[in-house]
C-alpha cells in the first residue's frame, strides 16, 4: 500500500514532518490524570517530534463531546482516541469527509509496528475495513482467552458478569451459599432484618444491588446472571442472542418476561437496592467500600475492585442458581478479539501520516503493555525478571490492580496477543484469575457455546439498526426497569411485544440475521 499525505523531499514514502503539533480528543479513566501527563506520551512525543494538545474526558461527558464533534463539523480535533465509535459514526463520517480513510498510510514507512501485526493477524485488517472498502478507525486487538476440556478457545468476556456473596454475613445467619433463587430469597431477606454488618443499624444493609439497565459503562454489573434460572442470560446491552444459528431479541422472550415478574417481588420487599435504575459504577462502587460493609449481593467482574482488597475475603462466588422449575439456562456472551472504535482521524489534520506515525508505537509489544496498564516504574516493577518478561509492580496497602491501572493506562488501540505473555510481559494477576475462574468456575454451568461473532454490516443494514434500534431498545428498558419496580408486566406484555413490532423489530432481526449468514458463509468457504 502507498503512503498517502505530505512527504519529505528525501524519499516518495517518508513521513513529511513539518507538522509537529496535534489536537486529540481522548476518553480517560476519571482517576486518569490527563493524557498530556503522562510518561508514556512524552516518550511517544519525543520519540518522532510532536507536541499533543488533549482534549481529555471521562464518563457521560464523552459521548456528549464526542456528538458535538461529529454533528458541528466544525473546530474539529485531528483525531479520536478511545471515543466508542460505532460503524455508523465511522461509516457516517467517512462518508460525509469527516473523518478519512486511513488505508493508504498502513505501510513499512509510516506504520510498522501495525505491519508486523499483520504479518502475525492478517485477518485484522478486514475486521476494521467498513463496507464502502475503506478504514476509518484504527484495529486493536487483546487475545485473553483459555483452552476449555472441549478443545475450544474461549475470551475473557464469555461471561461479563460474576455474582458475590457476603459469606460472612450468611455465616452470621446461619445458612450456607444459596444454590437456587428461592434459598438466595430466603438469604436476602435474613439480610434485610439482621444488623448482619454489626455496626448497630439494622437498615443500612443492602441485600442485592446491581445496575439495571447496564448504563454508564457498567458492562459487568447488570442483573443478567440472574436471569439464568429463568432459561436466558441476557449479557448483551443490544439485547441481542443466537440460538440454533438464528438470532433473536431476548427483551421479547417468554424467560425474560418470566424473570422480570419474579424479580418484581423482590424490588417490593425491599431486597433490591432502589438505586439500582439511577446509579452509575461510581456510585455502585462506593457502596462496597464504604466504612461499613453495606453489600449482601453485588455482580461485577471481580470481587476486590467493587468491596477492597481486604473486605473481598468476606464475599465469595454466588453460583448459576436453578429457578422455580429446578433448571437455569447460561449461553455466552459475544466474543470479539478485535475492534476499530479506538483511534481514528479527521479532516482537519494536515499531516496524518506524522500522526499515524505516532500512533503506530503502540503496536511495539512493550509499548503495547505500558499503553493497556501502565509505565514501566509506575504499574510494572523497573527491570524484567530472570524471564525477560516484565512484572506487575506490588500494590500499596488499601490498593486494587484497578485503580492502580485506571490511574496509568492510555486507552487507545493496542495490541495484545496471546504470544505476548511469558515473552514480554506476564498477564495481570486479576485477569489470569478471571480466566480461571472461568474456567473452573463458570463454565460449568454453560448449556450453549454459540455466541454472536464480530460481524460487518453493509450501510443499508447499518441503516435499519440506526433507524429503529435505539428508540426500541428505549422502550424495552424503560418498560422493565417499570415492571421491575412497579409490577404489571403479565398484563401489559401482549401490547409491549405488539408495540416492538410495529417499532420495526424485524427489520433489525433481519439486518442482524443477514450479517451473521454472511459471516458463516465466509467461515465455511
Amino acid at each position: 500500500m502507498a503512503a498517502c499525505g505530505g512527504k519529505s523531499q528525501g524519499g516518495e514514502n517518508e513521513v513529511d514532518t513539518t507538522q509537529t503539533n496535534f489536537k486529540i480528543f481522548a476518553n480517560t479513566s476519571a482517576l486518569s490524570p490527563d493524557n498530556g501527563e503522562k510518561p508514556l506520551v512524552k516518550q511517544m512525543n519525543e520519540a518522532v517530534g510532536v507536541t499533543i494538545e488533549w482534549n481529555c474526558v471521562s464518563g457521560d461527558t464523552m459521548k456528549e463531546k464526542k456528538n458535538l464533534i461529529l454533528n458541528s463539523g466544525d473546530d474539529m480535533p485531528d483525531a479520536l482516541m478511545d471515543a466508542s465509535m460505532s460503524d455508523s459514526e465511522l461509516i457516517k463520517g467517512g462518508s460525509s469527509g469527516l473523518l478519512i480513510p486511513l488505508e493508504d498510510y498502513i505501510n513499512e514507512e509510516t506504520m510498522p509496528n501495525l505491519m508486523k501485526l499483520i504479518e502475525k493477524r492478517p485477518q485484522i485488517l478486514a475486521t476494521c475495513t467498513m463496507p464502502d472498502g475503506h478504514i476509518y478507525g484504527l484495529p486493536t486487538i487483546s487475545e485473553m482467552g483459555f483452552e476449555y476440556k472441549d478443545g475450544n478457545t474461549y475470551y475473557i468476556g464469555a461471561i461479563p458478569q460474576f455474582t458475590a456473596i457476603n459469606k460472612k454475613w450468611l455465616d452470621a445467619v446461619n445458612m450456607d451459599v444459596p444454590t437456587t433463587v428461592d434459598e438466595l430469597h430466603d438469604a436476602l431477606v435474613a439480610f434485610k432484618e439482621n444488623d448482619v454488618n454489626g455496626n448497630g443499624d439494622p437498615s443500612d444493609e443492602i441485600p442485592m444491588s446491581f445496575i439495571f439497565p447496564e448504563n454508564n459503562g457498567a458492562w459487568c454489573a447488570g442483573m443478567s446472571t440472574f436471569f439464568a434460572p429463568f432459561g436466558c442470560t441476557d449479557y448483551q446491552m443490544d439485547h441481542r442472542a443466537l440460538k440454533d444459528g438464528k438470532v433473536y431479541y431476548q427483551a421479547a422472550s417468554e424467560e425474560y418476561k418470566n424473570a422480570i415478574a419474579y424479580y418484581h417481588d423482590w424490588f417490593a420487599e425491599g431486597l433490591i437496592d432502589i438505586e439500582v435504575f439511577s446509579q452509575d459504577s461510581s456510585q455502585y462502587i462506593a457502596k462496597g467500600n464504604g466504612d461499613d460493609s453495606r453489600l449482601g449481593v453485588f455482580v461485577w467482574w471481580e470481587i476486590p475492585e467493587v468491596v477492597g482488597a481486604q473486605r473481598a475475603e468476606d464475599y465469595v462466588y454466588l453460583p448459576i442458581l436453578d429457578g422455580p422449575d429446578g433448571t437455569h439456562h447460561v449461553n455466552l456472551n459475544e466474543m470479539g478479539t478485535t475492534g476499530h472504535d479506538k483511534f481514528s482521524v479527521t479532516k482537519s489534520c494536515k499531516n496524518p501520516a506524522l500522526l499515524l506515525k505516532w500512533i503506530d508505537q503502540v503496536y511495539d509489544p512493550l509499548m503495547s503493555m505500558q499503553a493497556i496498564y501502565g509505565p514501566i516504574g509506575s504499574y510494572w516493577k523497573d527491570e524484567p525478571d530472570e524471564n525477560g518478561c516484565y512484572v506487575m509492580k506490588d500494590l500499596a496497602e488499601g490498593e486494587t490492580a484497578g485503580e492502580l491501572k485506571s490511574k496509568n493506562e492510555l486507552t487507545g488501540p493496542s495490541a495484545q496477543l496471546a504470544e505476548d505473555y511469558g515473552t514480554y510481559y506476564y498477564l495481570e494477576d486479576r485477569a489470569q484469575q478471571r480466566l480461571d475462574d472461568l474456567n473452573n468456575f463458570w463454565f460449568q454451568y454453560v448449556d450453549s457455546t454459540e455466541y454472536f461473532p464480530s460481524v460487518v454490516y453493509t450501510e443499508e443494514e447499518i441503516e435499519v439498526i440506526n433507524d429503529k434500534l435505539s428508540d426500541i431498545k428505549s422502550m424495552s428498558e424503560e418498560r422493565a426497569a417499570h415492571w421491575l419496580r412497579d409490577g404489571g408486566i403479565e398484563s401489559e406484555w401482549d401490547q409491549y411485544l405488539e408495540d416492538l413490532d410495529n417499532m420495526g423489530l424485524s427489520d433489525v432481526l433481519g439486518a442482524w440475521q443477514a450479517a451473521y449468514d454472511r459471516y458463516t458463509q465466509a467461515l465455511s468457504e
